[in-house]
């Protein structure tokens, strides 16, 4: 299923003063039917941040309900939270034992932990917009947003209550429109005696449609902040527990690294098919490409000897091992989780047809390798 999430999140005095979270879920149901609903939530205590994490916590969880995986986007302005995704803060906070780059521990790893396991069954990708830029979804999350502060704020003696609102899943039409409606404040709001009461934007909480209703396209993008198509998942088996595992590229070229799972010892001319340490099942309609790093001759030696590897999604046994088949140039040596190749993957070629004429209707360009005169 696919689904766009919107977020944002607010404190009033950060840190340790009132704070709320804003968040819109709009998804793609199967009858090709755009659903969308509205989240907030409003704490006594808390920071900026934390409630920009739980924006993205409450709009996850409430896709939980559909009990099905969902790929797509969630658009936030907090570089804090993008980036700990698009950076990989987090996978090395992870490996770090959640410290940072300077050995200090990670804030919020509470919510940081929630956060993954609402991620675990989706495949989204994080994207920045600016806040405060006419960004009619993250207006709409900051109206959202600041609004559960202040309705929390009211009430800021220390018993009181963390409050939550959401709207019913409402149909959007094609041109965004949606229909006014706007929810009686909850029990929980009742008890703390603000139902009726205005907020600083003077309403609860607003219920206006986006400015363009158009459903966002999920397709390649060569690069820059615009939607891209949602992240592949790639089923891993590891065949040795001495090769690190494989970590998402951070490069712009999008290049996995492979690593040698073995300590391999060559004389110059001697072939050997070296081990990776990894089966994987590659998603459908897609294939590997692997190739030699750009340092691999002037580190180790050897070249690949097929140049160009190329593993399809067929090859996906438990035991169907990755090798790098090379050929050593000069003595040398190669440890257990050297880089020695790296792959990315390629949607296969489609279906082709050949079609013999008797003329390609286009000037010779003069013979084999020639570009003309320049």
């Amino acid at each position: 299923m696919k689904a766009i999430i919107y977020t944002d999140g607010a404190a009033r005095g950060n840190p340790d003063g009132p704070g709320g979270y804003g968040a819109i879920v709009q998804i793609l149901d199967k009858d090709g039917n755009r659903l969308e609903k509205e989240l907030s939530g409003g704490y006594p205590r808390t920071t900026n941040n934390r409630m920009e994490l739980m924006g993205v916590i409450a709009a996850l969880e409430e896709l939980a309900s559909f009990k099905e995986p969902c790929e797509g986007f969630i658009y936030s302005d907090s570089r804090y939270v993008v980036d700990a995704f698009e950076k990989h803060w987090i996978t090395n906070w992870k490996k770090n034992g959640w410290k940072t780059s300077t050995g200090n521990p990670v804030k919020n790893q509470d919510l940081w932990n929630r956060l993954l396991n609402a991620l675990e069954p989706h495949s989204f990708r994080f994207r920045w917009v600016k806040g405060h830029a006419d960004h009619p979804e993250n207006e709409r999350c900051d109206r959202l947003a600041t609004t559960a502060a202040d309705k929390v704020g009211w009430g800021m003696e220390d018993k009181a209550e963390i409050l939550t609102f959401s709207t019913e899943w409402e149909t959007v039409g094609g041109n965004g429109t949606r229909s006014e409606s706007f929810p009686a404040a909850p029990a929980s709001a009742q008890k703390a005696g603000l139902e009726g009461k205005a907020s600083s934007n003077g309403s609860w909480p607003e219920d206006k449609a986006s400015s363009n209703g158009s459903w966002p396209e999920f397709k390649a993008s060569s690069g820059g902040s615009g939607p891209q198509e949602p992240p592949q998942r790639i089923l891993v088996r590891y065949l040795s527990d001495r090769v690190e595992k494989l970590q998402p590229p951070t490069n712009s070229a999008n290049w996995v690294d492979l690593r040698s799972a073995e300590d391999v010892v060559l004389k110059k001319g001697e072939f050997r098919l070296i081990s990776l340490g990894v089966a994987m099942k590659l998603p459908e309609g897609y294939e590997a490409h692997i190739v030699p790093r750009s340092s691999t001759y002037k580190n180790f030696g050897i070249i690949q000897a097929n140049h160009h590897g190329v593993v399809d999604n067929a090859y996906s046994g438990d035991n169907d091992l990755w090798r790098m088949p090379v050929i050593a140039l000069r003595d040398t040596e190669i440890h257990v989780n050297d880089r020695i190749c790296q792959f990315r993957i390629e949607r296969r070629q489609p279906d082709i047809i050949f079609e013999e004429v008797d003329h390609l209707d286009e000037a010779d360009r003069g013979g084999f390798g020639s570009t003309g005169i320049q």
